[in-house]
């Protein structure tokens, strides 16, 4: 027990006497700030959707109460695009980041391209469209002033406006056209991690090119017969997605 004692004393007396070269090199020196406007596009990689509920179907419509509803919808590739006002703070921390905020709005429309539904065998159609808000939060990392290429990390909390229309028939024989679908309209919660590059041409002209991973949860929807509208299910799922863009950025 003395022993724990006096390894723990040792430590926080270690702690205290290290706090002012801790502090710093946390130290907020005065940098380069202002506002800024950028515009970015590129590829949009949508995972599969797994939408999981149970069937609790109206009167009168087709379902089993208590039967599994698992829909898996897969998508195509897309443009997502986007563009965002920031703010460059007039400072760094930590010696080397340079901290930026930003207003992003952005959107991915992917259309569906195939699926199954309790591991069936369907045709599947339809999209799936993603309009985001997001507050963004960077770091510019720079070791020289005079740096061109310059990486940064950083994410985003934000809301996703989602419209789905996943929409698919039994390959039977009986159908040639959608007989039942996945829909919703609604808003969720979304983040996103990201990494990026910005080459500097000017002060006031940039290029960069970002990966990022987006996540978007408790997505809420319904699965109903087309045909009379009929309420089968109720299914959700949190949609995730990464994109790789490319983009300009113009400082004032």
């Amino acid at each position: 027990m003395r022993k724990v004692i006096s390894c723990t004393i040792a430590g926080l007396a270690g702690l205290a006497m290290s706090a002012p070269s801790l502090a710093q090199f946390a130290s907020f020196e005065p940098a380069d700030g202002g506002i800024y406007f950028s515009g970015f596009a590129g590829g949009g990689f949508a995972s599969d959707a797994g939408f999981n509920g149970e069937q609790n179907p109206a009167a009168g419509v087709a379902g089993v109460a208590g039967a599994p509803a698992n829909v898996v919808a897969e998508f195509d590739t897309d443009i997502f695009y986007g563009g965002a006002i920031g703010y460059q703070l007039p400072f760094t921390s930590f010696k080397y980041f340079h901290p930026r905020v930003e207003i992003e709005v952005s959107s991915l429309d992917s259309d569906v391209s195939a699926g199954s539904f309790n591991g069936g065998n369907q045709t599947f159609s339809g999209d799936q469209s993603q309009l985001f808000l997001f507050l963004n939060s960077y770091n510019d990392i720079k070791w020289n002033p005079n740096q061109r290429f310059i990486p940064y990390i950083g994410g985003g909390i934000g809301v996703a406006f989602i419209d789905e229309n996943i929409l698919y028939f039994p390959n039977n024989g009986t159908a040639t056209a959608p007989t039942v679908g996945v829909f919703n309209d609604e808003t969720a919660i979304a983040t996103h991690g990201a990494i990026g590059m910005t080459y500097k041409f000017t002060d006031s002209l940039e290029v960069y090119t970002e990966g990022r991973y987006t996540s978007v949860y408790g997505v809420d929807a319904e699965r109903r017969f087309i045909a009379n509208d009929g309420f089968n299910a109720d299914v959700s799922d949190r949609i995730n997605g990464f994109s790789a863009t490319g983009g300009i950025r113009v400082r004032f």
